[in-house]
């Protein structure tokens, strides 16, 4: 009585494997395609096209929502093309997805880490800058600057470690404004060179070359209160005067405190030896300066009197020998803290490491 089934029950197992053998060679099509994406969109990445990058992402994350891969590759690609929101959203969904491999999790969660660091306190009028106020190591006159990053990216395999150029608003909201006044700043008496003037002159050439405001030429810059710097900070009705008297949106004043001090002493130093030949080490009195800067920077606003940002930057610079000249220890403090002045009012961008699946 079963024996008309049979044929039927084999008829059914041969469609079934004529489908695996149909359906596994376009699985693995369908698999090749995305390496070949992945790869071509890393490319396209490491060479700063993070607008091909991302469609090539996208294209293969629509017909495949679950990839978690994908979905951390398009959420670095939101952090260069300066959308943090979102890429603090595809991250959370690449995390909670599985994973091709167990590394993957760790991978993405590394980069969701590095991101959320890097965007804490940035907003479109005020973005975080951690090196505020704090000093920066000292270096001799004449040292070679740190070795900037040489390599775009390195890593094997399926994924790649790339230095991602992440872009950062200015710090204020200038949409308002579209004239800015350097005015002079509070600073102690020293025969060592006439700070305020030397900083006032210094700053209008910064921002003439970054701010996207129409620098006014004051010459001499405007002399301010003798106040504390609380109190000037506070002194709306100056600052309102001040800016209706020479049309400024935004005003630039504060506090430079720029000071050289002896700095010579014993220190372990290398030297030849006369008998052998060798280097050695020895103690040796060695004459120095260091030179501090401390600027107490305050931007207001022209119309209002307000006080819109203050920040406070430190430096500081040892010179060998003594009698060293001021004005160039100066500039060389003051273009150190230039970067910091200039993001409060110019976009910038800021390299961080990411990882990228390539496969």
């Amino acid at each position: 009585m079963h024996g008309p089934s049979r044929p039927r029950s084999r008829t059914r197992r041969g469609l079934l494997v004529a489908l695996v053998l149909l359906i596994s060679p376009a699985l693995s099509v369908a698999d090749s395609d995305r390496r070949e994406t992945l790869r071509f969109a890393a490319e396209m990445a490491a060479k700063g096209n993070w607008r091909e990058a991302r469609f090539r992402w996208e294209r293969a994350s629509a017909a495949d929502p679950g990839d978690a891969q994908l979905l951390n590759n398009l959420a670095v690609a939101a952090e260069a093309l300066g959308e943090p929101d979102r890429a603090r959203e595809l991250y959370a969904r690449a995390i909670s997805l599985p994973h091709r491999k167990e590394a993957d999790a760790e991978k993405i969660s590394e980069n969701a880490s590095r991101s959320a660091r890097f965007w804490k306190g940035v907003t479109p009028t005020e973005a975080a800058s951690p090196d505020n106020g704090a000093p920066v190591p000292t270096a001799a006159p004449g040292a070679a600057p740190a070795a900037a990053s040489e390599g775009k990216s390195r890593g094997g395999g399926d994924t790649m470690r790339l230095s991602v150029m992440l872009p950062l608003p200015a710090r204020l909201d200038l949409s308002n404004d579209k004239t800015l006044l350097v005015a002079s700043f509070l600073t102690r008496q020293t025969d060592l060179l006439d700070v305020g003037n030397e900083l006032a002159r210094f700053l209008r050439g910064e921002f003439r070359k970054k701010a996207p405001l129409q620098v006014l030429e004051v010459t001499p810059p405007p002399a301010i209160p003798e106040q504390t710097l609380d109190d000037l900070a506070a002194n709306r009705d100056f600052w309102q005067m001040l800016g209706r008297e020479h049309g400024a949106d935004l005003i630039v004043s504060g506090g430079i405190r720029f000071d050289r001090r002896d700095a010579s002493g014993f220190q372990e130093v290398e030297d030849i030896s006369p008998i052998t030949g060798q280097k050695i080490r020895t103690t040796r009195f060695v004459e120095q300066e260091q030179f501090t800067y401390e600027l107490d920077i305050l931007f207001l606003d022209g119309h209002t009197g307000a006080l819109r940002l203050r920040d406070r930057l430190s430096r500081g610079a040892v010179f060998r020998g003594q009698a060293n000249d001021p004005i160039t220890a100066f500039y060389q403090l003051s273009e150190a803290v230039a970067g910091d002045v200039l993001a409060v009012v110019a976009p910038r961008t800021r390299e961080e490491l990411r990882v990228l699946f390539r496969g």
